[in-house]
């Protein structure tokens, strides 16, 4: 696995934590258009789908070519009260989560790096693909962040 694809990684809930403690008190649940997440609901949403994320990799790794589950994200804020939540609370399980997946990556093999699974909507990816797919998570929710600055 590249170098920077797990530096990026370990700087994801950094990155996150660093940008909504700019973002002022006032703001933190204020959307920025309809649909989107407020940044609250954008930690709270993180901290969700890491073990998910993780899960996912997991599968492909233990079990190539399986199939994995779409998940409904706006049903899962309403049913984890995403909006309710303490977002100093998310933003260390979304740090603590990471751990966790860092720990695990790090333990896979190049060969279990090509594994598959079948996503409903995106088809078949690689256990490089869905880490990939990590980073990009990250990256769309730290623009969306950064833009309330």
């Amino acid at each position: 696995m590249h170098f920077y694809m797990l530096t990026g990684l370990k700087a994801g809930p950094r990155v996150i934590g660093r940008l909504v403690e700019l973002i002022p008190e006032k703001d933190r649940d204020r959307p920025l258009s309809e649909g989107r997440f407020t940044p609250r609901e954008v930690v709270a949403h993180l901290a969700d789908w890491e073990p998910i994320l993780r899960e996912r990799v997991r599968v492909a790794v233990e079990t190539p070519g399986a199939a994995i589950a779409a998940y409904d994200e706006g049903q899962m804020a309403i049913d984890h009260k995403y909006a309710e939540s303490n977002i100093g609370e998310q933003s260390r399980l979304f740090q603590d989560e990471r751990v966790k997946t860092v720990a695990y990556l790090e333990s896979l093999t190049q060969e279990q790096l090509g594994h598959t699974v079948v996503h409903p909507e995106r088809g078949r990816m690689t256990t490089e693909d869905l880490i990939g797919m990590l980073i990009g998570h990250d990256m769309y929710h730290v623009e969306q962040l950064v833009a309330y600055l």
